[in-house]
């Protein structure tokens, strides 16, 4: 397991965001990754630099029995940009896909978790193999172009997630339930191997939820609208 992330533990994330006040001034990474290994005994190794494919994901995607996953919980499209050049340029090339990417974001009160493997667009059928046995799914900036590009308010794009909600700009729970639907979907993916969802998306505010399911009719090959 590898914790990559530049950011420092600030005040104002306690404590929605389950860091503690001796942990400020600590990188992220570092704080997050001593604990796994601590609590649980799993070897996490940390790198306190923004994601770069090149140096965080190429070694970890050069073993053809490996299964290596990008879980991206960002705020904004340069990460998102990275992520998607790791899936196109270490992406597999025989039937199944050994690299996936699950992608949370949210706005105040509304959210989504999307998951992929390939940034290249296919035929519906391609992705499956038989009706039942999915081999593919579209990446997350496949399904949404535009999370590659630049928030058309440039001022929201800037703050953070506590000083979002400070302003009023995002809920308090929100991230939590973003977490909740990635820890479900990696569940789903890795232990009990019953993935039935590539995305879901969410709003606290109607209570709806709504999902896109892992079926040839569901996806599309030239991008999604959903």
């Amino acid at each position: 397991m590898l914790i990559v992330d530049p950011d420092i533990v600030e005040a104002n994330n306690i404590p929605r965001s389950n860091f503690c006040f001796a942990e400020v001034g600590r990188y992220k990474a570092q704080t997050l990754a001593e604990r796994v290994t601590t609590a649980w005994g799993i070897e996490t190794s940390f790198s306190c630099e923004s994601f770069d494919p090149e140096k965080h994901f190429k070694n970890s995607n050069s073993d053809y029995r490996s299964l290596s996953i990008i879980i991206g919980c960002v705020d904004n499209h340069m990460a998102r940009r990275e992520m998607h050049r790791a899936l196109d340029e270490f992406r597999s090339y025989g039937d199944q896909s050994r690299a996936w990417w699950i992608d949370g974001g949210n706005g105040k009160t509304s959210g989504q978790v999307l998951l992929g493997s390939t940034t290249k667009a296919l035929k519906p059928e391609q992705y499956f193999t038989g009706t039942s046995i999915c081999r593919a799914l579209p990446s997350p900036s496949l399904q949404h172009p535009d999370l590659l590009e630049p928030e058309r308010i440039e001022a929201k794009s800037d703050a953070s997630c506590p000083e979002r909600v400070r302003l009023g700009e995002q809920g308090l729970i929100v991230n939590q339930r973003v977490a909740i639907e990635i820890a479900e979907m990696l569940s789903a993916l890795l232990l009990t191997r019953t993935l039935k969802r590539f995305a879901v998306y969410f709003d606290l505010e109607s209570g709806s939820t709504r999902s896109a399911y892992c079926a040839p009719s569901a996806v599309s090959g030239t991008g999604m609208a959903l």
